[in-house]
């Protein structure tokens, strides 16, 4: 089993049916409380997000976004990200913004005493 991440379809349905929900642009993000001591992540693009080498390529952008932020957030977590149509045209730089955004509007960034975050 991979660590870290929702491999199952029945996790993600779980995600889905108990998660609450947060949606920027270009990204809708389900979370939901796990009860362990670590985040999972799962990363889902529709196909009518174009063919399957630009819903790769989102996911990629994605996951690794997910990476740069994920020491930084609250653990006991299920999350699951789902790509919008706006994602094909992103950039590394727009998809760690809208990480970013997502993350923050999902209340999941640990909160650091006399850091003032912006």
């Amino acid at each position: 089993m991979k660590k870290g991440r929702l491999t199952k379809n029945c996790e993600y349905r779980q995600v889905f049916a108990c998660g609450a929900s947060v949606a920027t642009r270009g990204l809708v993000l389900y979370r939901v409380e796990n009860g362990q001591i670590e985040n999972r992540a799962g990363f889902v693009v529709s196909k009518k997000n174009g063919n399957a080498v630009t819903r790769n390529r989102i996911k990629r952008l994605f996951k690794e976004a997910y990476r740069y932020y994920a020491s930084e957030l609250t653990k006991g977590y299920d999350l699951v990200f789902i790509a919008r149509a706006p994602a094909a045209t992103f950039d590394f730089t727009q998809a760690a913004t809208e990480m970013e955004r997502i993350l923050k509007r999902g209340g999941l960034f640990k909160v650091v005493s006399g850091k003032k975050s912006g």
